[in-house]
Protein backbone atom coordinates (compact mmCIF):
# COMPACT_ATOMS: atom_id res chain seq x y z
CA UNK A 1 0.00 0.00 0.00
CA UNK A 2 1.46 3.18 -0.95
CA UNK A 3 1.91 5.87 1.87
CA UNK A 4 0.20 9.51 1.15
CA UNK A 5 -1.10 12.28 2.93
CA UNK A 6 -4.41 12.62 1.50
CA UNK A 7 -6.53 15.79 1.97
CA UNK A 8 -10.23 16.38 2.54
CA UNK A 9 -11.01 19.71 3.60
CA UNK A 10 -14.59 20.97 4.25
CA UNK A 11 -17.53 19.04 4.74
CA UNK A 12 -20.45 20.13 1.85
CA UNK A 13 -22.63 21.92 4.17
CA UNK A 14 -19.30 24.24 5.14
CA UNK A 15 -18.44 24.46 1.58
CA UNK A 16 -21.48 26.00 0.62
CA UNK A 17 -21.15 28.72 3.15
CA UNK A 18 -17.66 29.55 2.18
CA UNK A 19 -18.15 29.66 -1.77
CA UNK A 20 -21.69 31.63 -1.62
CA UNK A 21 -22.12 34.20 -4.35
CA UNK A 22 -24.39 37.27 -3.09
CA UNK A 23 -26.07 39.52 -5.76
CA UNK A 24 -24.90 43.49 -5.89
CA UNK A 25 -25.55 46.40 -7.88
CA UNK A 26 -22.17 47.95 -9.79
CA UNK A 27 -22.32 51.36 -11.30
CA UNK A 28 -19.43 53.31 -12.59
CA UNK A 29 -17.74 55.03 -15.25
CA UNK A 30 -15.28 53.63 -17.84
CA UNK A 31 -12.94 56.03 -19.06
CA UNK A 32 -11.55 55.12 -22.64
CA UNK A 33 -8.32 55.93 -24.07
CA UNK A 34 -9.83 58.47 -26.60
CA UNK A 35 -11.26 60.60 -23.27
CA UNK A 36 -14.61 59.59 -23.77
CA UNK A 37 -16.62 58.22 -20.72
CA UNK A 38 -19.32 55.73 -20.29
CA UNK A 39 -21.49 55.27 -17.15
CA UNK A 40 -22.62 51.84 -16.14
CA UNK A 41 -24.75 50.04 -13.93
CA UNK A 42 -25.40 45.87 -13.55
CA UNK A 43 -26.14 43.01 -11.78
CA UNK A 44 -23.13 41.06 -10.55
CA UNK A 45 -22.85 37.72 -8.74
CA UNK A 46 -19.89 38.33 -6.65
CA UNK A 47 -18.38 36.13 -3.31
CA UNK A 48 -19.70 36.64 -0.08
CA UNK A 49 -16.58 35.52 1.96
CA UNK A 50 -13.08 37.52 1.45
CA UNK A 51 -10.85 34.48 1.43
CA UNK A 52 -7.22 35.05 3.42
CA UNK A 53 -4.55 32.86 3.96
CA UNK A 54 -4.38 32.02 7.87
CA UNK A 55 -1.40 28.59 7.75
CA UNK A 56 -0.90 24.85 6.51
CA UNK A 57 -1.65 21.59 7.04
CA UNK A 58 2.15 20.39 7.16
CA UNK A 59 1.56 16.13 6.04
CA UNK A 60 3.96 13.50 7.08
CA UNK A 61 4.97 12.78 3.48
CA UNK A 62 4.30 16.10 1.98
CA UNK A 63 5.53 19.04 3.46
CA UNK A 64 2.72 21.36 2.40
CA UNK A 65 -0.55 19.39 2.19
CA UNK A 66 -2.89 22.55 2.11
CA UNK A 67 -3.60 26.17 3.37
CA UNK A 68 -5.80 27.01 5.50
CA UNK A 69 -7.88 30.32 5.57
CA UNK A 70 -10.22 32.90 7.43
CA UNK A 71 -12.95 33.95 5.72
CA UNK A 72 -14.83 37.21 6.32
CA UNK A 73 -18.26 37.09 5.12
CA UNK A 74 -19.82 40.53 4.15
CA UNK A 75 -22.06 40.70 6.82
CA UNK A 76 -18.72 40.79 9.28
CA UNK A 77 -18.79 37.35 10.54
CA UNK A 78 -15.49 35.33 10.68
CA UNK A 79 -14.65 31.61 10.13
CA UNK A 80 -11.52 29.94 10.05
CA UNK A 81 -10.51 26.51 8.72
CA UNK A 82 -8.66 23.91 11.33
CA UNK A 83 -7.55 20.79 11.43
CA UNK A 84 -10.76 18.47 12.62
CA UNK A 85 -9.36 15.17 12.87
CA UNK A 86 -6.44 13.34 10.88
CA UNK A 87 -6.83 9.56 11.08
CA UNK A 88 -4.40 7.35 9.29
CA UNK A 89 -5.21 4.96 6.50
CA UNK A 90 -1.87 4.52 4.41
CA UNK A 91 -1.18 7.80 5.70
CA UNK A 92 -3.15 10.64 7.00
CA UNK A 93 -6.11 11.67 5.64
CA UNK A 94 -6.79 15.22 6.55
CA UNK A 95 -10.54 16.37 7.65
CA UNK A 96 -10.97 20.41 8.05
CA UNK A 97 -13.52 22.37 9.35
CA UNK A 98 -14.30 25.73 10.88
CA UNK A 99 -14.36 27.95 13.83
CA UNK A 100 -16.21 30.83 14.76
CA UNK A 101 -14.08 34.41 15.57
CA UNK A 102 -14.59 33.02 19.28
CA UNK A 103 -12.48 30.28 18.36
CA UNK A 104 -16.27 27.88 19.08
CA UNK A 105 -16.31 25.12 16.38
CA UNK A 106 -19.21 25.69 14.15
CA UNK A 107 -21.47 22.16 14.43
CA UNK A 108 -22.57 22.05 11.06
CA UNK A 109 -18.89 22.27 9.30
CA UNK A 110 -17.78 19.45 11.30
CA UNK A 111 -17.66 15.72 9.82
CA UNK A 112 -19.28 13.28 11.64
CA UNK A 113 -17.41 10.21 13.15
CA UNK A 114 -19.23 7.93 10.57
CA UNK A 115 -17.78 10.23 7.95
CA UNK A 116 -14.18 10.29 9.08
CA UNK A 117 -14.29 6.76 9.53
CA UNK A 118 -13.82 6.54 13.76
Amino acid sequence: MARSDQYVGLNPWAKRLVNRKVKVREQGVRFFADGSKQSFKRWARLPDARKEHAGVIRGAYTPVVAALHRYTMADGRQFFEYLQAAPWYGGPVYYVALKDKNGKPVPESLWTDEEIGC
